[in-house]
């Protein structure tokens, strides 16, 4: 007979057989934990985490463990997270978190829109400045020394690193406008320096 091992568990003394932990009680003692890691993160100005580090960090902090890969359970706890946030009149500390490769929140960043009662954002760019303006008031009610001009919304710097990568690239990848009588490029003012 096989026996199934849980995919939630909490570490026990014995190195035969960790302590199983239904699923949803693992969560909530995540979003517990989650909670409290952003709190810590919202205290140093810009200041991100990324979900990887999120996920790993709740796990330890609760000694609950999963082999589930966090992408299919890390959603679920910042949706709880975004819900005591709106409860408790704080702001959405899930803001503060992003995704590793690309720097950006993400459709997570939907479940605030949804609770605070704010139309969807489509656009990524415009979903991603919205989120960079509610870190902004992580920062605040969190308490961060904020520089002396108060600060600014800032997108994460991978984020802007790929958008000012990607612009760069648009203008080099621009065809020119070509001069039908001279073919030489016609400069932004639209008018050909050599035909006039």
């Amino acid at each position: 007979m096989t026996v199934e091992r849980s995919t939630h568990w909490r570490p026990t003394d014995s190195e035969v057989e960790p302590d199983p932990v239904p699923p949803g009680e693992a969560e909530d003692a995540w979003a517990d934990e989650a909670r409290r890691i952003l709190g810590t993160v919202a205290g140093t100005y810009h200041r991100l985490i990324d979900r990887t580090d999120l996920a790993a960090q709740v796990q330890q902090a609760s000694g609950i463990h999963s082999s589930k890969n966090p992408h299919y359970w890390l959603s679920r706890v910042l949706a709880q997270v975004a819900a005591v946030n709106v409860l408790e009149h704080e702001p959405p500390l899930t803001a503060l978190v992003v995704h590793r490769q690309t720097g950006a929140v993400g459709e997570d960043y939907d479940e605030v829109l949804r609770l605070t009662g704010a139309a969807p954002i489509d656009d990524e760019l415009a979903r991603e400045k919205h989120a960079a303006a509610a870190r902004m008031d992580c920062y605040r009610w969190a308490g961060a020394p904020m520089p002396a001009s108060g600060g600014h919304p800032a997108l994460s710097p991978r984020l802007d690193q790929r958008i000012v990568r990607d612009r760069k690239r648009a203008r080099t990848e621009a065809q020119p406008t070509v001069c039908p009588h001279c073919f030489m490029a016609i400069p932004p003012t639209g008018v050909c320096d050599n035909c006039g």
